[in-house]
């Protein structure tokens, strides 16, 4: 396997007005699980295409451990994917796919069949050895082309390419456990590019959030949620994304905004137009989604409008007699401070 490396690293398209990739910098290290999270657009699939080999930065350097691998055809580095869709022979069977990197590579009979039993014993593929893709559900042959990513002894990376996107929404859950469970046992590089916030939380030890051709933050999920080092990230992630308002809404000084999680705020029940204090924040109720119930108090969504904007809240709902167009108060507990998009410090209210 191999540490993955990018110094300062561009693209540029021929012919294009602007670089796609600018000044890329990120270490991912030897045996990570790593996701490439942006929207469609932001860069995934040519940065994608670079650590795969076949487009050549025209900027930078990336390294494969400590080698300069930049200029290397694919090939030479050792490195496998998962696309959005399974590539299989169809007239081979899934013991027959899965050894035909190994073939390829002239290994002897007895390491490719101790690679064989390896890799169905941890994707569970030993009933289905004989039979064809054809005859597979979806959601078996891409457990095939991970399995035949990860055969090989000698990968550096494995890259998914959205890997659950053609899966049934019902077994995305399952492969996504499956995909992480094997990574961990192997040990495996990997890093799954996605447009899915789910699939990269849920999935990676480590997150890099991509827009425009540019990393804005890197970091574990926990962090990537909670911490959000741009706007844009707060946004992006989180369902709904993080509420925003001008930062003397809440009465914090020395930034322009204010951002906070709807889990960070409490609603506090009717509440008159008089002016609210620091933290405090007071609005009428636009929608209601009621999610379930916790200790017998219903518990859920409620989307506000506030002189300063639009707001979710989600927790206890004070009262179930509540309904669109009433008045309600807000306590918000912590919250975020940015100047120019970027964070400035963390609030707290007592």
């Amino acid at each position: 396997m191999a540490g993955i490396s990018l110094d300062n690293l561009s693209f540029k398209y021929p012919g294009a007005q602007d670089a796609t990739l600018s000044k890329l910098n990120l270490n991912i290290a030897d045996g990570e699980a790593h996701a490439l999270l942006g929207a469609s657009g932001a860069g995934k699939t040519t940065l994608l295409n670079i650590l795969s080999g076949l487009l050549r930065p025209t900027g930078g350097v990336l390294r494969f451990d400590d080698l300069d691998v930049s200029n290397q055809q694919g090939r030479e580095r050792n490195v496998a994917q998962v696309f959005q869709f399974p590539v299989l022979y169809e007239s081979l069977t899934v013991a027959e796919n899965l050894a035909f990197p190994l073939k390829t590579k002239k290994l002897q009979s007895n390491v490719i069949s101790q690679r064989l039993d390896y890799i169905c014993s941890e994707l569970e593929l030993d009933e289905l050895r004989s039979v064809k893709p054809a005859k597979l559900s979806l959601f078996q042959k891409q457990l095939v082309a991970v399995g035949k990513a990860l055969v090989r002894p000698d990968v550096s990376l494995v890259l998914l390419d959205e890997p659950l996107t053609a899966v049934e929404p019902r077994v995305k859950w399952r492969l996504r456990q499956t995909l992480r469970r094997v990574q961990a046992d192997l040990k495996v590089t990997m890093i799954y590019v996605t447009h899915d916030q789910t699939e990269a939380l849920t999935f990676a030890d480590r997150v890099s959030v991509l827009t425009a051709g540019g990393i804005l933050q890197t970091g574990t999920p926990e962090e990537v949620y909670a911490s959000p080092e741009h706007e844009f990230v707060g946004h992006f992630v989180g369902s709904p994304g993080m509420n925003f308002l001008p930062a003397n809404a809440l009465g914090v000084a020395d930034v322009e905004r204010v951002g906070f999680r709807p889990e960070w705020a409490t609603l506090t029940g009717n509440q008159s137009s008089s002016t609210p204090k620091r933290g405090h924040l007071h609005g009428s109720v636009l929608r209601i989604r009621v999610q379930g119930a916790k200790a017998g108090r219903p518990f859920g969504l409620v989307t506000m409008a506030t002189s300063q904007g639009e707001i979710a809240i989600r927790g206890y709902i004070p009262d179930t007699s509540i309904t669109a167009g009433d008045s309600l108060g807000v306590c918000v507990h912590r919250c975020i401070g940015y100047t120019n998009e970027l964070k400035v410090g963390d609030v707290e209210f007592l």
